[in-house]
């Protein structure tokens, strides 16, 4: 009874700090948009969308590359990859609200959040008493990615995201560099 207690506490405080760090956030409609219509560079933009869980009923705000949601859509409709389905999934992808729920088992790889909400929750911590400007330094350094270093692929995808899921939350759009992987400032968006 003591370690349901405890663990009822734990997911309490975890969903307070959640709904805490979204209500703050200053991302934007127009990162958002930014990022699914930019959608054809080899450097994908990353995005938050609402993931619904449809077994359990569950919401949680979740980041990817747009490229990455713009093809679990594909996967959940079964469209092709032409230029007619290309423009229908982008469409759908800017339709409001930004929630979707996928049964498609490969829609779910494609868009399930590799990061858990308490590697999410260490980076928001981490970062808390940096600047935007500190932010944007740190990344056009390279140091935030360099935290993610070591380990396995899947590993450093996870921290990846994790930051720039972190970073958009602070209103600063950032992207996947294609031939490091590293992240990037959208320098094009005016905040």
């Amino acid at each position: 009874m003591k370690f349901r207690a405890i663990t009822f506490y734990f997911a309490l405080i975890s969903a307070i700090n959640c709904a805490t760090a979204m209500a703050a956030s200053s991302y934007s409609e127009g990162m958002y948009r930014k990022a699914i219509r930019e959608n054809e560079s080899t450097s994908p933009l990353y995005l938050l969308f609402t993931l619904h869980d449809a077994k359990t009923g569950k919401d949680r705000v979740v980041c990817t590359v747009s490229t990455g949601l713009l093809g679990a859509i594909h996967y959940e409709q079964h469209l092709d990859f032409d230029d007619a389905s290309q423009k229908k999934v982008v469409a759908m992808a800017l339709s409001s609200p930004h929630r979707f729920s996928f049964t498609n088992r490969e829609a779910v790889r494609t868009v399930a959040p590799r990061y858990s909400e308490t590697m999410l929750a260490e980076c928001r911590n981490r970062f808390a008493k940096m600047s935007r400007a500190q932010l944007v330094a740190a990344v056009d350094q390279n140091e935030l990615s360099r935290l993610c270093k070591g380990g396995s692929a899947s590993k450093w995808h996870a921290c990846q995201a994790a930051l720039a899921h972190v970073l958009l939350e602070r209103g600063i759009l950032v992207g996947s560099a294609d031939q490091t992987g590293s992240l990037f400032v959208e320098r094009t968006f005016f905040w």
